[in-house]
């Protein structure tokens, strides 16, 4: 009898399973589903949720979520009473929840994520996953992933609190998910910028500094979303539903794409300097340019009042990130290995289009200059629209000066990054120099560009105020600020457009093949090593092995 209850038993299990013959179709395809994604899962995920579940900054994290939730509970129910029973009393109870759950949520886990990733690099185990199969990208996304989990949980034990306060009324749903969700938005965004500080620091001595920059930026970003947030709960939601479906698109939109950016330049922090380390952050630099520019296009349809400061914005964000950028790629080394130069394209339009993504300072220059100057030629034809809109005749701001501006600032760009290329130049001559250079060399050109010759006009003029004139062309301050008031002279305009197209052009003609390097073609027995590859993971289909002795096949 017993024997017939357990072959029953285990037969039943196997038809759960979805490994009986008899079971349908389509159990036993999400059987095999299940199956390739446990064995495809990130090992660096596996080990990292294991680590953080276990490590007692998540217990005492926890615990303390825990409490803190309990006794805001009771206490802000007490506070409440007796009007908790007639009178609506969510926004109260929901701004202590969302107190408590924001500092382990903005704070904490991004922390813990930097912590995890510096600690990495410091125990020398980074050093160990390089010799495995898995990439730099699967490191990145693996602490991500784990940092996300953590968010989950955090998020799920507050769950209850949340709806509880809902039910006192004076909260709608709308505005309690638009909360839940900008949240989880900062959370992520955050812990992704505070891994992209983490490999930053490979001395002790400056690790210190990073810290103290990671903690004010989470800081930072905690009180900003803290403020709307806050305001979200007490005020509620003064925005239209178009406006706030369009809120909502373009934050996800910006957080994607910035965070796509960040762990790209994460990841190739990570990459050894042979690999190519520069084409992924630049398709990401791209896709997020195009982006901000699509939202920015279609502000235009809420109004003036709404698409102004959007627009405003965004042009600012994309004129600072191709500039500092600009400037990180231009340090880049000049050298290219011959394995990056094997992947470089072949055919004529390949090249003419694609080799500005490939690696290098004279790639990045042009690469960089050319995205500024064709997003400011987009973005002045939005602010032509959103300026002859009926409410923008008070701004008294014509087109053709925001057109004028914009050209001033692609043209000081040309000037300032080709200043950082002979900077760099120098520097390399007896240093090694890193990409965070150039960041620093732009900085210095541009308040020299700005100092020397206000300083020169002053000592000039007795240290008296004075006019501008042409020999404060170089001062993009003054410059800038006059061209905003529409009183730069028309022969200075023309005369810094000349000095930044000179710069430009000859940037192009004097470097030659260095902005154009040649394809090596890929050695025979590397051809012969990744079709081994190929038919070994054809012949032998199986899980990732993350130490490259199985059947893992490594695309590279």
């Amino acid at each position: 009898m017993s024997a017939t209850v357990n072959d029953s038993t285990d037969s039943n299990l196997l038809t759960i399973l979805g490994e009986s013959p008899a079971a349908p179709r389509w159990l036993r395809f999400v059987d095999r589903w299940a199956t390739w994604a446990g064995d495809a899962l990130n090992p660096i995920l596996v080990k990292e949720t294991r680590q953080a579940l276990k490590s007692r900054q998540f217990v005492v994290t926890f615990s303390l979520l825990l409490f803190a939730a309990l006794a805001w509970s009771i206490a802000g129910s007490l506070l409440l009473m007796p009007r908790i029973y007639f009178l609506p009393s969510a926004p109260t109870m929901l701004t202590g929840y969302y107190l408590v759950l924001a500092v382990p949520m903005l704070l904490v886990v991004p922390l813990a994520a930097y912590r995890s990733l510096e600690g990495e690099i410091d125990d020398g185990t980074l050093e160990l996953l390089s010799v495995t199969s898995l990439s730099p990208r699967q490191i990145v996304l693996g602490k991500l992933g784990s940092a996300a989990l953590q968010m989950m949980l955090y998020f799920v034990a507050l769950f209850p609190c949340v709806a509880y306060a809902y039910t006192l009324r004076g909260v709608d749903l709308p505005t309690l998910a638009i909360l839940m969700g900008l949240l989880v938005t900062a959370g992520l965004t955050l812990t992704v910028v505070a891994i992209f500080f983490a490999p930053m620091a490979r001395v002790r001595s400056s690790q210190v500094g990073t810290l103290l920059v990671v903690m004010l930026i989470l800081c930072a970003g905690e009180f900003a979303v803290g403020t709307i947030a806050i305001n979200l709960i007490q005020l509620g939601n003064p925005l239209s539903g178009r406006e706030t479906g369009f809120c909502v698109v373009a934050v996800l939109t910006f957080a994607a794409t910035i965070g796509a950016a960040f762990l790209m330049g994460t990841a190739a922090q990570l990459t050894p300097e042979s690999e190519n380390r520069s084409t992924g952050i630049r398709v990401a630099l791209l896709v997020h340019e195009i982006a901000l520019i699509a939202v920015a296009t279609y502000s235009q349809v809420l109004g003036f009042q709404f698409a102004m400061p959007v627009v405003w914005f965004i042009t600012s964000h994309l004129i600072v990130m191709w500039i500092s950028t600009g400037a990180m790629m231009s340090a880049e080394a000049s050298t290219m290995t011959p394995r990056i130069r094997r992947e470089l394209p072949s055919s004529f339009l390949g090249r003419l289009l694609l080799i500005w993504f490939t690696p290098g300072p004279a790639t990045g220059m042009v690469f960089a200059i050319a995205n500024l100057s064709i997003m400011l030629v987009m973005m002045n034809e939005v602010f032509s629209n959103v300026l002859l809109m009926p409410d923008a005749m008070s701004l008294g701001i014509a087109p053709d000066t925001i057109r004028r501006c914009l050209g001033l600032i692609v043209a000081y760009f040309c000037i300032a990054a080709l200043g950082v290329r002979m900077i760099i130049a120098l520097l390399r001559q007896r240093n090694t120099v890193r990409v965070g250079i150039g960041l620093a060399a732009m900085a210095v050109t541009l308040l020299l560009m700005a100092i020397v010759p206000y300083s020169i006009g002053m000592h000039l003029n007795d240290y008296r105020q004075y006019e501008y004139s042409l020999w404060q062309v170089t001062n993009w301050i003054w410059s800038l600020g006059i061209a905003y008031e529409n009183t730069l002279p028309e022969v200075a305009f023309w005369l810094i457009i000349g000095m930044g197209a000179t710069a430009f052009f000859g940037h192009l003609l004097f470097l030659g093949r260095t902005v154009l390097p040649q394809r090596l073609a890929t050695p025979k027995r590397v051809l012969e090593e990744r079709q081994l590859r190929r038919n070994r993971a054809e012949a032998h289909p199986g899980p990732i092995d993350p130490l490259g002795l199985g059947t893992t096949y490594d695309p590279r």
